[in-house]
């Protein structure tokens, strides 16, 4: 006698049922991204697109986005020595300022951190209290004392003048990432045989690079972008692209081709050093240097 078994049958499909509330929220968070990045990429495409059109174009009505593009205007700005002068001078004065801050700011910023001693938290209120300091009131101090040592119109006391302005932001934006190092990393290299600055340079430093890149990062574009202070300061040798980008605006006309094309110069190296250390810089920003 054949025994039948019963067969485990399926259970019924249930029709996929749509959420509308989570629909309607999906096209709205996506809605509002796209927003936000066209209200952000559409300046960086008006300036490049702007360097290549001709000077009849710019006074067509509504803007044209469609047009015959030209080099001419990029042409006249590297013939320019003018120019070329200028992007050496934003250069030096930005790298060097970028390096020297990230170097005394984390020399300072880590004794902060880590060691107790008369007065660091006065120290650490003071360096906050000079940040708060609007930079346009520190422009006749500086003046004054460069023109006492010499220092006027000269790129040293350019980027002196920069290192002074930076210098706490940098400092209080890396004691955070100091801070979140735990200090038993730091005490085990310390029972290997570590010296206090063979710690901080083989151990807190690699620990810290997401916040080190942040920080080179917002002090290179505050320098590379800064107008007063190379304006009063600087001297017709030693201004920087600001300074000439103001060049191309008289009483009478604006150049607007030579004046985007410039622009251009000048957006481009902070793009290319975003995408460069992207990275690094979304994490310095947004989880700090540690998590622990």
């Amino acid at each position: 006698m054949e025994v039948v078994r019963p067969t485990a049958e399926a259970p019924p499909r249930r029709a996929a049922t749509v959420r509308w509330g989570d629909l309607l929220w999906e096209i709205l968070k996506y809605s509002l991204v796209a927003v936000v990045l066209f209200s952000l990429l559409l300046p960086i495409y008006w300036i490049f697109a702007s360097s290549l059109k001709l000077e009849r174009d710019f006074f067509v009505t509504p803007p044209a986005f469609l047009f015959e593009p030209t080099l001419g205007n990029y042409k006249s700005a590297l013939s320019d020595l003018q120019f070329l002068g200028f992007l050496e001078n934003s250069l030096i004065v930005s790298i060097s300022t970028t390096l020297a801050t990230l170097t005394i700011g984390s020399l300072a910023a880590y004794a902060l951190a880590r060691y107790e001693f008369p007065g660091a938290k006065i120290i650490a209120l003071a360096i906050l209290s000079a940040r708060l300091v609007p930079g346009a009131t520190m422009i006749m101090p500086y003046y004054v004392l460069f023109r006492f040592y010499g220092l006027n119109n000269t790129i040293p006391g350019l980027v002196l003048a920069y290192v002074g302005f930076s210098l706490p932001f940098a400092c209080w934006l890396l004691l955070g990432f100091f801070l979140e190092i735990p200090s038993d990393v730091e005490d085990a290299a310390r029972i290997d045989g570590c010296s206090d600055f063979e710690v901080f340079w083989r151990i807190v430093l690699p620990l810290t690079r997401p916040g080190l890149a942040a920080t080179a990062i917002l002090v290179f574009l505050g320098t590379w972008n800064e107008f007063l202070f190379a304006l009063v300061l600087a001297g017709r040798d030693t201004r920087t692209l600001p300074v000439y980008l103001s060049t191309f605006i008289s009483e009478r006309t604006v150049f607007w081709g030579n004046l985007f094309a410039v622009a251009s110069f000048m957006v481009l190296p902070c793009l290319i050093l975003i995408v460069l250390v992207q990275r690094h810089l979304v994490r310095g920003l947004t989880a700090g240097a540690v998590k622990g």
